[in-house]
């Protein structure tokens, strides 16, 4: 775990920023040769600061080693729980086929989401304390076998019969089947194939939006989709293109999400609201400081024009202040994203790894609006002091093909930091595309399935016919 969680140079934002020319120098490791320098600065200066401070941890061992203890028990015992039950649910993969015809715009996969936003594993805090149990964990993914594109949905198997009728209301012509899981019939293997998988984060904390389906108005002139521009179809056509031998897995790992939570009690602050708020908060402040700059020194008339300054945000400003709000608005899911190009070593191709850190491109608005990037996995090798003789290489390797196949991302063992989107930006990032996009690997229902007739009979049976014998 210390290898996937921690073997990546930029943890935060803030991390980049200081790094010599971002030379990707690891954080860890500098934090701890910086303690290092501080603990011999202070034996050097003064080593009776140094023998007092041991004392002092001696001297307060009895209050310290005890809520030491109670905590690793109490995470300890939480984690056992959740241990148990995460492999006690049975699981099973859907496939879905789109339908012929999609006329529908992403706002109906919103509404999908919407239905499977839910608290209904863990109902009470005893349930969460005493069972383990916890929110229902769903996988979306995209994957692209040798060109051919499915969508998938991986569920606990006592929902799926709720799911499809949810899926069938929203998009009747769809089809959906169990089936084997695609990520286990191909036997890779180190010698044949080489695989790259990374992880994706946003650049911004908080509820700032990424650019969603409503930015592109495609919730707008359902009748007239040739003028829509979807930005899933880059995404979809990039995925057709890989050929014979070559693989490209998309998984969403999504959970509801309810506020902030420390192993079974959940805290009385929103971080994700707290970072919205702040966000616009501080646009709010910048306008007013632009507006004193206008009127000179005069204080009554700068604290007017701050006063007035708070009404003088730019169109970009106020697009992104409504932004956020709706965003706050909404559902909100925590959500691990992960990608995986596994391909045959003799047809490998670097272009299809700049591919997928570039996935999400079509979402990004400028230093506006949110950013998706690539955060753990393979995309943290860029210098050689990074990676002694590919051993840290080779162990990302092997967790990030485990971690996709087992759909992992929540809970011990494997434990992640999530992000946070809402239901419209998760309907933007995985809906089905209406009919004019139509890479060549994307499978569809082959034909409109026929509805029944509408003058069939609904009263009574007739009665039996008495024929002689």
């Amino acid at each position: 775990m210390f290898l996937h969680d921690f073997a990546h140079v930029y943890a935060t934002d803030e991390s980049e920023n200081w790094t010599p020319s971002g030379y990707r120098v690891e954080t860890l490791l500098i934090s701890f040769i910086g303690l290092m320098i501080l603990i011999c600065t202070a034996a050097y200066l003064d080593p009776m600061a140094i023998k007092a401070v041991g004392t002092a941890t001696v001297a307060m061992s009895p209050v310290w080693i005890p809520l030491f203890l109670a905590t690793v028990f109490w995470t300890t015992w939480i984690e056992y729980l959740r241990f148990q039950y995460l492999f006690r649910r049975k699981m099973v993969l859907l496939e879905v086929q789109l339908p012929p015809e999609v006329i529908k715009s992403p706002l109906a996969m919103e509404l999908f989401l919407t239905a499977l936003w839910n608290n209904g594993s863990e109902t009470s805090f005893i349930q969460r304390i005493w069972k383990g149990q916890f929110r229902v964990i769903w996988t979306l993914e995209i994957a692209s076998n040798e060109g051919k594109v499915s969508f998938y949905i991986h569920l606990p198997k006592d929902w799926r019969n709720i799911v499809e009728a949810r899926l069938y209301g929203q998009f009747p012509e769809a089809k959906v089947t169990e089936a084997e899981d695609y990520t286990t019939k191909v036997h890779f293997n180190k010698e044949e194939y080489t695989w790259w998988g990374t992880e994706y984060k946003k650049s911004k904390a908080g509820a700032v939006p990424i650019k969603t389906y409503v930015d592109y108005a495609l919730d707008k002139n359902p009748d007239t989709p040739e003028i829509q521009v979807d930005p899933l179809t880059n995404i979809l056509e990039y995925m057709s293109s890989i050929g014979q031998g070559e693989y490209v897995w998309l998984q969403f790992i999504i959970k509801a999400r309810k506020a902030d939570e420390w192993y079974g009690f959940y805290k009385s602050k929103d971080s994700y609201k707290e970072g919205g708020k702040k966000e616009i908060a501080d646009m709010m402040a910048a306008a007013g400081e632009r507006a004193k700059k206008l009127v000179g020194d005069d204080p009554e008339k700068q604290a007017q024009a701050q006063a007035r300054g708070l009404t003088l945000l730019t169109e970009v400003e106020r697009r992104k202040v409504e932004a956020i709000e709706r965003a706050m608005s909404k559902l909100l899911f925590e959500c691990g994203i992960r990608s995986m190009y596994i391909v045959k070593k003799e047809r490998f191709q670097l272009v299809n790894i700049g591919s997928l850190v570039r996935l999400f491109d079509p979402f990004r608005s400028g230093e506006y609006f949110n950013n998706i990037n690539v955060t753990r996995g393979m995309s943290i090798f860029d210098y050689p002091w990074q990676d002694f003789m590919n051993i840290r290489r080779n162990k990302i390797m092997d967790q990030i093909m485990f971690y996709y196949r087992e759909r992992a991302y929540f809970y011990v063992p494997y434990d992640q930091s999530p992000e946070f989107f809402n239901v419209e930006e998760l309907a933007s990032l995985w809906h089905f595309p209406n009919s004019l996009v139509n890479p060549p690997g994307l499978e569809r229902v082959a034909s409109k399935r026929a509805e029944a007739p509408s003058n069939l009979p609904t009263g009574p049976a007739a009665p039996p016919l008495n024929l002689p014998s």
